[in-house]
């Protein structure tokens, strides 16, 4: 009897198995070598805080956390992770093999917001007729304010004379037709000179955080420390005067230690009448 080889069937892969198979292979080959760096984002009172930019520097990617503070981007050990919300000091941190390994809590703190002091002119006496009339303006004041208000909106209705010599009393001008070297030379000048200082824009909150920072780093305030002003006085007037002169905005990018200087003096000198400060 002649031998026969028994063969099996053989099953062929469809299609989709096809696919399913090369979709996993593709993902498996993407994921390889890149490390994720989560954890949970809360402040100082355990609150856990959402809508924090985590940003990862050293590769250009960033994610918000969600409300409940959780967050995960890629990163690799020795990148620099920042954490970045409106109202909060920013915070960093260095990933290590222990962190990408793990759920990592952050804190963040939030920006202490200095409140200037109000000092009450009037001292009220009990009697409440008394004292009504020194509350407000009275109302001859408000009438006049209201008076002068509309009177300064309101379009002019006579035309103004025009201050100027007639033409027919102006003595002879021997330049006239020629060219004022001089004038063509300071002009220049002064295109040259604008156009080589940086461009001023208005500054935000953490640029203008850390223009003062480097003002208390490299002005010298002693003289204002000889009226009796501490660490937070000081603080306090150089709010002041950057909400008068808007410094950051005018020196953050030239950063001039005499003009600073020279407006940090014309500022105190207001200061220190509303503050009663004297030596």
């Amino acid at each position: 009897m002649p031998y026969c080889r028994e063969f099996l069937p053989t099953k062929h892969p469809n299609d989709s198995e096809i696919k399913i198979f090369f979709f996993f292979l593709i993902f498996s080959v993407s994921s390889f070598g890149q490390n994720t760096f989560s954890g949970n984002v809360s402040d100082e009172n355990g609150t856990k805080q959402g809508q924090v930019l985590v940003l990862n520097s050293m590769k250009n990617q960033s994610v918000f956390s969600d409300v409940k503070g959780n967050f995960a981007v890629t990163a690799d050990i020795g990148d620099e992770i920042r954490f970045v919300k409106d109202g909060f000091y920013r915070s960093q941190i260095q990933v290590t093999e222990k962190a990408l390994s793990g759920i990592n809590t952050v804190n963040i703190k939030q920006i202490e917001i200095l409140i200037p002091e109000v000092k009450l002119q009037f001292q009220p006496t009990g009697n409440l007729e008394k004292d009504a009339k020194n509350v407000g303006v009275s109302k001859r004041v408000s009438a006049l304010n209201s008076s002068m208000d509309e009177y300064m909106k309101s379009p002019l209705t006579e035309a103004m004379p025009e201050n100027s010599t007639p033409k027919s009393f102006k003595t002879h001008d021997f330049t006239e037709g020629q060219v004022n070297l001089i004038a063509v030379a300071g002009l220049i000048g002064k295109l040259i000179n604008k156009a080589s200082k940086p461009k001023i824009t208005k500054a935000n909150y953490y640029e203008t955080r850390d223009f003062i920072s480097r003002l208390k780093a490299e002005i010298d305030l002693n003289h204002f420390k000889k009226f009796g002003m501490s660490e937070e006085g000081i603080d306090r007037f150089l709010l002041y005067a950057e909400d008068i002169f808007m410094l950051s905005t005018k020196y953050r990018k030239d950063f001039d230690k005499v003009k600073i200087s020279n407006d940090l003096m014309s500022a105190f000198g207001e200061y220190k009448k509303t503050n009663n400060l004297e030596l």
